[in-house]
């Protein structure tokens, strides 16, 4: 629900597949904090275009893990699936392209370099067999009636994530993989005339910065990043479930609800199935400001288990950085308030802002201020035990 403006933006870009058979351009990456509907949103237009025509292959990055064989073997799987390639000739053809390319890539020896892979760096018999593998699987899909391949990637930061905040290196298979991907895609984008293609990732908010890590023109990778909700959407999110069982929200509690979510959609979701089962409604029934209070603490309680999971998460500097933020009780905070509660310049607090914005843990909504993303954390963070003795500027 929601995501309309986002959710035209990827159908708009596929619609070129659809009409003229070319690839929807370069790389498209959905960026935002856990919890705001990335893989929903993924996976709304990934049932869109399936009913359009495309044949869709799926895959979920793991942190610090290579990712390029089990993505290529979702394609060979999803395209052997297909009806649009039934020809027994053109499924031997992706088949020995497929072997071709396994073997291929374990001849990779790719390195990542500050200006991206060159030419001397990377393998290019192994981008250009990933290039052929997916160019050709997606024009047979089409000469089969189909409308083209989508591949989609969620979790695209976490093969790339550095080991910690104090160790800045990519896992080097993982990197391969990337650049082995990137340029395939990059390639293929150039002579998008030929290849009925497209390809979308989602990621935390630092996707984008882990890719261009890894090739420079990831630069022009399409970055859609997702914002809050809105009013009408969080409201509408609450209250049509219920109105599918003549349910409705009174004023108050609906008031309440929205305010307390803050226009993140996992919160209101909690908060929207607690409620309902505070109130045990039945048809024709309304949902009280009574029912929501009495649902708080289990909202509170199912908040507080994801919330351990990002306090768990975060370095002992970030975990300071983090407790001096949620001690001057505001939405926003000034940066330079954070400094001064840690006894710190704010140039020192740069590393541990720059981690926790990356993670999706904090954002900047302006300049030199800084919020929690997710509603009720700062609660959280307040009522944690001190972190280890770590100072926020050390290195």
């Amino acid at each position: 629900m929601g995501r309309q403006a986002e959710r035209a933006k990827l159908r708009e870009r596929l619609a070129r597949v659809i009409a003229y058979g070319e690839m929807m351009g370069p790389l498209t990456v959905v960026t935002g904090p856990r919890g705001l509907g990335k893989t929903s949103l993924l996976r709304d237009v990934a049932d869109q275009a399936a009913s359009d025509g495309f044949v869709v292959c799926w895959t979920v990055g793991l942190k610090r893990k290579p990712f390029l064989d089990e993505l290529l073997g979702q394609v060979a799987r999803a395209t052997a699936r297909t009806d649009s390639v039934s020809a027994p000739a053109s499924r031997r053809h992706l088949e020995e392209l497929a072997v071709q390319l396994t073997l291929g890539l374990d001849t990779v020896e790719a390195t990542a370099t500050p200006s991206g892979p060159g030419p001397a760096a990377l393998d290019r018999r192994s981008v250009g067999q990933v290039e052929r593998f997916l160019g050709e699987s997606a024009r047979l899909i089409r000469a089969g009636g189909g409308a083209g391949l989508l591949v989609m990637i969620d979790e695209l930061h976490a093969p790339l994530e550095p080991a910690s905040d104090r160790d800045s290196g990519q896992d080097q298979e993982a990197v391969n993989d990337a650049a082995v991907l990137l340029n395939a895609v990059q390639d293929m984008a150039a002579e998008k005339e030929r290849f009925p293609l497209g390809v979308i990732g989602a990621g935390l908010p630092q996707t984008k910065t882990l890719l261009t890590r890894v090739a420079t023109f990831a630069e022009r990778t399409r970055e859609i990043a997702l914002p809050k909700l809105d009013g009408p959407t969080s409201r509408a999110l609450l209250t049509e479930p219920a109105g599918l069982f003549g349910v409705v929200w009174s004023g108050g509690a609906l008031n309440w609800a929205i305010r307390q979510g803050d226009g993140y959609p996992q919160s209101l979701q909690i908060i929207g199935e607690a409620t309902w089962d505070a109130a045990k409604p039945e048809r024709g029934g309304e949902i009280t400001l009574a029912h929501a209070k009495a649902a708080e603490q289990a909202v509170w309680n199912e908040l507080e288990s994801m919330f351990q999971a990002r306090w768990q998460a975060a370095t002992n500097s970030e975990k300071q950085f983090l407790k001096a933020m949620a001690s001057h009780r505001k939405d926003t905070v000034p940066r330079a308030a954070v400094a001064q509660t840690l006894g710190l310049a704010t140039t020192d607090l740069s590393m541990a802002r720059q981690s926790l914005i990356a993670k999706g843990v904090i954002e900047a909504p302006r300049y030199g201020e800084l919020r929690f993303t997710i509603p009720g954390f700062d609660r959280f963070v307040s009522a944690q035990g001190d972190a280890a003795n770590s100072e926020v500027g050390r290195p």
